[in-house]
C-alpha cells in the first residue's frame, strides 16, 4: 500500500518537472500612431473674457468668452508671433492718404450782379490725414483742382456792374473794362478736422482758394493820338479765405462719399496782362461764394 503511494507521488512530480522545462515566451508591442497637425484660425471680433484653466493630469488651456460663445484652446498649441513689420504697418496706418472727384455748384456775387446763372463745376483733389489724440479724431489737409464750367460771359458795353469803369496800371496807364468769362479754374487748400461715428465722419475747417478769370479790357496800342483802339486780355486772380463743413459716409475701407459745403469771400483782384506783364492793377472788388460739393472719396 506505501509502495503504491510512493509510486503516484514519484510520477506526479515528474511530470510537474518536465512541464516547466519548456515556458512559451509572449512579446507586448506598443502601437504609435503619428498624425498631422492641423492649425485652425478662430477670428475673435471682440473677446468678453479670458480665462486661463488649469487641472491636475489635464493640459491647461485658455478659456475665451466672444458674444456668449465659450471656446478652449489648450495652451501648448498656442504660438506668439512677434512681427516687427506687422507692428511697423500697424502705426503707420495713423496716417491716411486718398484722392477725391468733385461735382458741384457755386454762387458767386460777384458775377450774381451781373445776373449770371449759378456756375456747375467738376475738379479732383489729394488729401492726407492724420489721426491725433483719440483713434476717431484727425486733422487733414488737401489740395483741389476745379473748373467751373458756366459758358455765362459779361460785356460792359452792354451791361452795368460794379467792374464798369476806368483803371490805371502800376505805370499810370488808363485800361477800360470791357468783358469777364466766368469760365475759370480755382485751387484750393483745405484744412480739416474729422471726428469718426461709425461710418459717418463729420468735419469742420478753414481754407484758402485763387481763381484765375480771364478779363478784356480797352487800352491804347501806343499810335498817337492814344486812344482805346486795342483789346487787351487780362488774368485776373482773386484770393478767398473761407469756412468750410463736410459729412462723409464710408460705403467700405476704401470708397466713401461726402456732401461739401464752403463759404469764401475775396477782398480784391488782381489783373495781369498776358502780353505785358509790367501792365498789372489791383481794384478793390470784394465778392462772396458759396459752393456745394458732392464727392466721392477714396482711401488707399
Amino acid at each position: 500500500m506505501l509502495r503504491n503511494k510512493i509510486s503516484i507521488l514519484l510520477l506526479v512530480l515528474s511530470n510537474l518537472v518536465f512541464s516547466q522545462s519548456k515556458v512559451d515566451t509572449v512579446y507586448v508591442y506598443e502601437e504609435i500612431i503619428v498624425r498631422d497637425t492641423v492649425f485652425i484660425e478662430r477670428p475673435f471680433t471682440k473677446i468678453d473674457k479670458a480665462v486661463f484653466i488649469s487641472e491636475e493630469n489635464k493640459k491647461d488651456k485658455l478659456e475665451l468668452t466672444s458674444n456668449g460663445v465659450v471656446v478652449e484652446i489648450p495652451v501648448d498649441t498656442l504660438v506668439l508671433i512677434t512681427d516687427k513689420k506687422r507692428a511697423d504697418r500697424q502705426k503707420s496706418k495713423s496716417w491716411f492718404f486718398g484722392g477725391k472727384f468733385h461735382l458741384g455748384m457755386a454762387d458767386n456775387s460777384l458775377f450774381k450782379e451781373m445776373d449770371a446763372p449759378i456756375s456747375t463745376g467738376i475738379g479732383i483733389g489729394i488729401w492726407t490725414r492724420k489721426t491725433i489724440l483719440d483713434s476717431d479724431f484727425s486733422v487733414g489737409i488737401g489740395l483741389d483742382g476745379l473748373y467751373w464750367m458756366s459758358p455765362f460771359s459779361f460785356n460792359a458795353q452792354q451791361n452795368d456792374s460794379k467792374l464798369n469803369g476806368y483803371y490805371f496800371t502800376e505805370r499810370n496807364e488808363p485800361k477800360l473794362f470791357h468783358s469777364i468769362d466766368s469760365k475759370h479754374f480755382q485751387f484750393q487748400i483745405p484744412i480739416q478736422f474729422y471726428y469718426q461715428i461709425g461710418k459717418f465722419t463729420p468735419s469742420i475747417g478753414g481754407f484758402v482758394s485763387t481763381s484765375n478769370y480771364k478779363t478784356n479790357f480797352l487800352g491804347s496800342s501806343g499810335e498817337l493820338p492814344l486812344k482805346f483802339d486795342e483789346m487787351q486780355t487780362f488774368k485776373t486772380e482773386a484770393i478767398q479765405v473761407g469756412y468750410l463743413l463736410e459729412l462723409q459716409y464710408a460705403f467700405s475701407e476704401h470708397i466713401s462719399v461726402a456732401l461739401h459745403f464752403d463759404f469764401g469771400q475775396s477782398n480784391h483782384l488782381v489783373f495781369k496782362n498776358k502780353d505785358d506783364k509790367n501792365q498789372a492793377f489791383k481794384s478793390e472788388n470784394k465778392f462772396t461764394e458759396k459752393r456745394g460739393l458732392l464727392q466721392l472719396i477714396y482711401k488707399l
